[in-house]
């Protein structure tokens, strides 16, 4: 190994500065553990391949570790969340399913339940009977009515699976629900003069 001495002068200070020299044998003896060498000449372009490999390393990631889902995943992932949010609905019957201050069906009521009949046995939540606080024995009434219902139907379930809970939307405060009221009731006014009841051809969307 051979060492060299440099005699440098700063400002009237002398420094002596020692460089050695390593073998050639030991500069291409490589280190099991240790991670890729760099031989880059020149101080910027080792420094920008460093940062290049440590934001690769810390930030981007190695292609070959990354695990694509199947096509379609994330658009299956965001419909199922909307399934899901709608089953929720779906499985409860309102107040307005059932004509006031009974137990039978409305109109509503018994269209949501010809749904629910068909797709109960792919669904193993509860099936949710509005309350009624004011009533809390109208409400176990109605609770026992749908059981019996389903049982008269050819659908028997558990009797646990049929519960009496809140509407799992609150609906709008009074101020939205007041704004909402007079928009259904300009648009029901304004459709006839808007939509003739002909069909009319245009050249955007043609036939409507």
């Amino acid at each position: 190994m051979a060492t060299a001495v440099h005699k440098v002068i700063w400002g009237g200070i002398t420094t002596f500065m020692v460089f050695s020299s390593i073998p050639a044998s030991a500069q291409t003896a490589a280190d099991p553990g240790a991670g890729p060498v760099c031989n880059r000449r020149g101080r910027v372009h080792r420094m920008f391949h460093h940062a290049a490999h440590t934001v690769q390393d810390k930030f981007v990631g190695y292609p070959d570790t990354f695990i694509e889902p199947p096509l379609g995943y994330y658009v299956n992932e965001q419909l199922a969340v909307q399934v899901g949010k709608a089953n929720t609905h779906r499985f409860t019957f309102y107040r307005s399913d059932f004509l006031p201050g009974t137990t039978s069906f409305s109109p509503s009521g018994a269209s949501r339940f010809n749904v629910m009949f068909a797709r109960i046995p792919a669904w193993m939540g509860p099936i949710n009977v509005e309350w009624t606080p004011e009533q809390p024995v109208l409400a176990e009434q109605r609770r026992q009515a749908v059981l019996e219902t389903l049982q008269r139907a050819g659908q028997p379930i558990l009797a646990d699976r049929v519960v009496i809970g809140p509407s799992p939307y609150p609906g709008a405060m009074g101020t939205e629900a007041a704004n909402n009221f007079g928009n259904t009731v300009g648009r029901s006014q304004s459709a006839a003069t808007s939509f003739a009841l002909p069909p009319t051809e245009t050249a955007a969307t043609g036939v409507h």
